[in-house]
């Protein structure tokens, strides 16, 4: 972990803020690939993670997106609210499990609300590498628009498409159409809510699994239907509960036991973790195969079918 300086803070759109970080002492930052993030300790002990979204040709400044959460888990809330100018934030070095595939000649890029930061990075590094691509950004009023301007200037004319709904679903990107037919030597990256991620996927089912990429911005909430179980710590015998609206790699981090973590959807294998007792609900995306199971599991999504899991930490 590093610190930085919060250099700025801008006011992007509706519930969206931009936080510029710096190096405290101006020397530059570790570089990052489009697509990467970085862990950010913030107010309250909480840990999020953010994508950055500015040009990865910038080696002395990190730009982070943050869309302000009502009934989130509190760390946007924690970002907009607490966290000034002039600030010390502690930080990851990058991390990218969404990376770009350079190897393809055009790109098709779909951003829903604040999906737009990972792949606003992308459109900087495509421009750079001189491939062609669509950009099409969905949102549901134009206040909350992020990054128009940026866009504008980044994405040739005729290949910046604004998708406005203003509560309209018939003004909504109709992907079935765009995505009828795969794209010769094309890609797909798509970053935004479930609902989007799940109407590209399904129009892309003929496309080859390689030529499609996504990136859900926000993580599975626990809808309180989970059983509560113990946590044990085998190395100290601390036990720790676990409620039916938290994760194993929550209560661990409450409990002021920090885990390295990544993506919190099960996708990335960052929190896999040993254990010897129990009997774990697998939730993870095909992280870890039927073998590593038997011995380990993703503590940020899966879960406990008996009263008590011992942890081999």
């Amino acid at each position: 972990m590093r610190k930085v300086l919060v250099k700025s803070i801008g006011c992007e759109a509706k519930d969206i803020k931009t936080f510029e970080l710096v190096d405290p002492e101006g020397s530059a930052l570790p570089p990052f690939t489009v697509g990467a993030h970085i862990d950010v300790n913030l107010p309250g002990g909480m840990m999020r993670q953010y994508s950055l979204c500015n040009d990865p040709a910038e080696t002395d400044r990190y730009l982070l997106a943050v869309f302000r959460e009502a009934e989130g888990r509190g760390g946007s809330k924690a970002f907009h609210d607490e966290v000034a100018v002039g600030d010390l934030l502690e930080i990851s070095e990058p991390q990218n499990n969404f990376p770009l595939d350079h190897r393809f000649m055009h790109y098709i890029l779909i951003a829903g609300g604040i999906g737009v930061a990972p792949l606003l990075a992308m459109a900087y590094k495509l421009r750079s590498l001189g491939k062609t691509f669509d950009f099409h950004m969905c949102v549901r009023s134009a206040d909350r628009l992020p990054f128009k301007t940026d866009l504008e200037e980044l994405v040739e004319p005729g290949r910046l498409h604004f998708h406005i709904t203003n509560g309209d679903p018939s003004r909504r990107l109709d992907v079935e159409t765009l995505l009828a037919e795969p794209v010769s030597a094309g890609m797909v990256y798509c970053c935004g809510p479930e609902g989007l991620i799940d109407a590209v996927g399904e129009a892309t089912s003929a496309w080859h699994s390689h030529t499609v990429k996504f990136e859900l911005f926000k993580p599975e909430e626990l809808d309180g239907t989970d059983r509560w179980f113990d946590v044990k710590i085998a190395s100290t015998g601390q036990l720790i509960r676990v409620g039916p609206r938290e994760t194993i790699l929550a209560a661990l981090w409450k409990a002021g036991i920090k885990r390295a973590f990544s993506c919190e959807l099960g996708i990335c294998g960052t929190c896999r973790t040993p254990f010897s007792e129990g009997v774990p609900i697998h939730r993870d995306d095909n992280v870890l195969s039927l073998k590593e199971r038997e011995k380990e599991m993703t503590i940020c999504v899966s879960r406990c079918e008996s009263s008590l899991l011992t942890l081999d930490i």
